[in-house]
C-alpha cells in the first residue's frame, strides 16, 4: 500500500509541476477563463485540483488538428489539383525570398568561391 501512495504522490508532484510551468510559459492573451496571475495561484494552492482545472479549463484550445493529406477542410479531395499550379510566377516586382533572388546567389558564391 506504501507504493501506491508513493506512486499517487509522485503522479500530483509530475501533474503540478507540468501545469504550473505550462500556465506559466502560456501567453496571457490565449489563456482561457482566468487571468493567467490566477491561474498559477489556483494551480499552486489547491493541489491536486488546480492543476487539474488547468488542463481542462484554462489551457489554450488546441490549434486545428492537421488535415489529413489529400483533404482539404471541408473533407473534400485535392486530387484534382495540379502541384505545378502552385509554382506560377507570382505578381511581385521582387523575389518572395533570398534563395530566390539570383543576384544575391551571385554575391552568395563569390563570398563561398572567391577564387571563380
Amino acid at each position: 500500500m506504501v507504493w501506491l501512495a508513493g506512486l499517487i504522490t509522485l503522479l500530483t508532484i509530475a501533474v503540478w509541476v507540468y501545469a504550473f510551468f505550462d500556465a506559466l510559459t502560456t501567453p496571457a492573451a490565449e489563456v482561457r477563463n482566468l487571468p493567467k496571475i490566477l491561474w498559477l495561484i489556483v494551480i499552486a494552492l489547491f493541489t491536486p485540483v488546480g492543476p487539474l482545472l488547468w488542463l481542462f479549463l484554462g489551457r489554450p484550445r488546441e490549434a486545428d488538428a492537421p488535415e489529413p493529406a489529400g483533404q482539404s477542410a471541408d473533407g473534400t479531395s485535392l486530387d484534382h489539383l495540379d502541384p505545378a499550379d502552385f509554382n506560377q510566377a507570382s505578381d511581385r516586382d521582387r523575389p518572395l525570398g533570398p534563395d530566390d533572388d539570383p543576384e544575391f546567389l551571385r554575391k552568395l558564391n563569390r563570398r563561398i568561391n572567391p577564387e571563380e
